[in-house]
């Protein structure tokens, strides 16, 4: 799934800086662990039925 950042407006410097900062961390999720399998980023394991709604999920602040 690809997913588009807007950098409209940004100068070309900073539309770079985001596109190395994306590149990082992408590798940084492919580097192995140790000689262990690769680490990916992962969904929230519990997830969540239905919808919250903000108040839901400030009400605790």
């Amino acid at each position: 799934m690809a997913h588009v950042t807007n950098t409209k407006g940004l100068p070309e410097e900073y539309i770079k800086l985001v596109q190395e900062f994306a590149d990082f961390l992408r590798q940084k999720t492919l580097r192995p662990v140790k000689g262990k399998e690769q680490i990916g980023f992962h969904v929230w394991p519990l997830g969540v039925k239905g919808k919250l709604t903000r108040e839901e999920i400030y009400d605790h602040l």
